[in-house]
This record gives C-alpha cells, structure tokens and sequence, in this order.
C-alpha cells in the first residue's frame, strides 16, 4: 500500500487491518489507484481476482488436497458421474464438470474466488472459532477468528483453453504407478486435448511446454452456467502442482506424480485483515447493500437460513407460554362476546318486545338457553342456524298453549330477526 493510503490504518507483518466497510473500499480504491499509476494501462487488461476466508491463519487450499483426498481424485470424479450420468451429459469438457462437482462439495483442484472485493469481504466476515489447546491446564477451547481477503490481478485463462483442459482432463485420470511423460501426452492426444501437431512439438521441444501446463496454477473465468456463479461473480483458481520426475535419459520416460501443496502465493503478500469483534458489523453494513446469505446463494435452503436470521433480528413480541384449558367448553363460548352486545337484559327486553309483555321468567329462560345452545363460529351469519333457532323456539311458545302452532312460528320468527338486528346494529 503507498505511504498516503488511509495514515491511520493499522498495518502488521500478517495484513492490512480493516476496521469497517468505508475502510475497506478506500484500500480497494487506492489499490487500484496505485497500481494504475506504476503499471499503466496494462492493469486494465488484466483481471482482479479476492478471495474471503473466515481465518486469516488457513492456508488457500483445495478441497482435494486435504486430507488424503487427492489419492481418490480420479475415482471420487468417476463415481460422481457414474451415479449421477444425466447431470454430467450436456456438459462439453472436463473443466465444466469439474466446476459443477465443486459447486456442489464434491473436494476438487479448484479454488472458489470472486472478481468482487465486497463479496470476499462477505466471506472473511464469517463467523468462525478455532478450537484451541491448553496443555498446561489440560484443556480445550474455542476462540473466534480474524478473516482474511487475499487478491491478485492476473491474466486469466478461459475453461477451453488448452492449459485447462490439460489440467482439467489430468484429475480425472488415473496415476497410480509409474505414468510417464510419454503416456499422459498419449492420453492427452487420444483424448483429442492435444492435437497432433501439437504432441509433435511438445515432444520435439523435450516436452517443456507439458510440464511447464503441469506445474502452474490457473486463474479461470467460468461460462456463467449457474446462478450461483452469477451472483457472486465468480471465477476459479485450478491448481496443476504435478510433480515430474526427471530421466535425463530420456525425457518421455520421466515420471508423473500428483502433489498436493497450498496455493497462497498465488495471491499478492499483502491481505486485508477483519478483527473477528468487528465481522458482525461490516456483515450489517453489506447486507444494507444486499451482500448477504439471501443474494449470494440462490438455493432455498439459503433463502431460508436468510429470512430466520432476519427476523431474528426484529424486536420480539411477548408471547405467553401455552397453557390447556382443563374446564369443559362448549361451542357457545367461542363467539359469545356476540351475545354479550345485546346481554341477558337486552335479549328479555326483545322477548317481551315481540310476546307483549307476556312472558314468565321460566321461558324466558328457556328461550335465552336456546339462544345460547346454538351459538358456533359465526352463528349470527348462518341462516341453518337462524332455522334451528326458530323451530326450538317455535316448540318452546307452543307448550305454553299460549299459542297456536303458526302464532308460535311466527313469534319465533319475531325474535330471531330482532335478535339479528340488534346484533347487526352494533
């Protein structure tokens, strides 16, 4: 960094110290300015690779080369498209399969990056604990983790140049034994990856152009064939390191191995570090740009995992712990607030209303029993139970013999609509 980049910024033998968003893009910027100034036109012409890891102490390694992965390489890739064909089918080369087993967890040779410093940046705020050892008390325990961008700009290749179709083709091919020089270039041409002019001079010139693919590692730019890929901007870094050992003798017959090895020094010395106490707020500052879980990865269970942590986030309502009612209820309880507009005295004064005063206080009760016997979810709008109503009602009137059968329908008829009314007038 130049000497008047940010003079307050924290710089230390392991990075550049990023202490927020704002920061960040101002290093970005003066990073771009300065090599513009020293470099010219020709950094226009080549490409910003970042890298975001969630601790500034791993190492920027493939899948295939952790653990003892990548002597399973060939048949970890040959299982994948054995037992899934129909995905693998429309691809047309190696390297675009490759990046769908890596999309997908499957451990390969390629390195995710993106030509977006604030998508790096997202990943280097991850959240992350390393677990920790206490020999002197015996003990272990976790402690969170500063993050990391790593960038580079670099000439890229693209996923049907020969480099990577060499590269490419290689991981998927078996080499256990003694695979010389002379037969990777065989399979190379019968896979038709090397025409055969070009096997000739490769051979002519002691293979130098082979080893050389062999040995380097690569900057892709992938056709955009997922969502994901889109959204993050993303691009590759494929990793050769194949060793070959040498038989001056004769050069077809020097040996070919597979290595494994990290691939930090494929990225500038320099880095931006994000002090673990700070990730969570540079995380809230991108998600205001939407750089969040819900962009960056457009499978559901990611959109999920974005929606709850939202909301989460929102002020939370009391909410009571539940408790069962142990009393028995009847449907009547449930919409009785209804009633309780017009109440006991209301509902007697409608009985006397349409009976002329003339009702004793037993079948007034009878009736406001009836009333209440009936009452279900939205009662008052249901003319099945306005009907049942009337007939009750009409059968109560009628044992007083007080009535006759159709003074008795049409008292009851009365009462019910009266009843209704008030209910509706409320």
């Amino acid at each position: 960094m130049s000497d008047n980049t940010n003079q307050n910024k924290k710089t230390d033998e392991v990075g550049v110290t990023i202490e927020s968003l704002n920061d960040y893009l101002n290093s970005i910027y003066e990073m771009r300015k300065r090599l513009k100034e020293e470099e010219g036109d020709e950094v226009d012409s080549q490409y910003f690779f970042f890298r975001g890891q969630a601790n500034c102490d791993w190492d920027i390694t493939p899948g295939i080369f952790r653990g003892n992965m990548l002597s399973y390489e060939s048949e970890l890739i040959g299982t994948a498209y054995l037992r899934n064909p129909a995905e693998f089918r429309n691809f047309s080369n190696d390297f675009e399969r490759l990046a769908k087993l890596q999309h997908y967890g499957l451990p390969t040779r390629l390195i995710d990056v993106t030509s977006n410093p604030l998508v790096a940046l997202y990943f280097a705020c991850l959240p992350h604990r390393e677990l920790q050892n206490d020999s002197d008390n015996d003990r272990e325990y976790y402690v969170p983790t500063d993050g990391a961008v790593y960038f580079q700009r670099a000439y890229c290749k693209g996923y049907e140049d020969i480099e990577i179709a060499v590269i490419s083709h290689l991981a998927g091919m078996e080499m256990h034994g003694d695979i010389t020089l002379e037969s990777v270039l065989s399979n190379l041409e019968e896979a038709q990856i090397y025409s055969k002019k070009a096997a000739k001079d490769c051979r002519n010139s002691n293979y130098r152009s082979l080893i050389e693919i062999l040995q380097n590692n690569y900057f892709v730019i992938s056709n955009m064939n997922n969502e994901r890929l889109i959204r993050q901007s993303g691009a590759f870094l494929l990793a050769g390191k194949y060793n070959v050992v040498i038989d001056k003798t004769n050069i077809g017959s020097s040996v070919v191995q597979k290595a494994s090895g990290g691939l930090k020094n494929e990225f500038e010395d320099s880095f931006f570090r994000i002090p673990y106490d700070l990730k969570s707020e540079i995380l809230d500052d991108l998600d205001f740009y939407n750089i969040n879980e819900g962009a960056l990865f457009p499978e559901l269970e990611h959109q999920m995992t974005y929606i709850k942590n939202i909301q989460s986030k929102r002020p939370a309502q009391t909410i009571g712990h539940f408790s069962k009612i142990d009393d028995e209820i009847t449907d009547s309880s449930l919409d009785f607030t209804v009633v309780s507009e017009f109440s006991y005295e209301k509902s007697k004064k409608i009985f006397k209303e349409v009976l002329d005063n003339e009702i004793e206080s037993e079948l007034f009760q009878c009736c406001f029993d009836i009333l209440c016997n009936n009452l279900v979810i939205d009662w008052y709008k249901k003319e099945q139970i306005h009907s049942k109503m009337r007939s009750e009602l009409m059968r109560s009137l009628e044992l007083t013999s007080k009535y006759t059968r159709d003074s008795a329908k049409n008292k009851a008829a009365q009462i019910v609509s009266a009843i209704l009314q008030q209910i509706n007038s409320v």
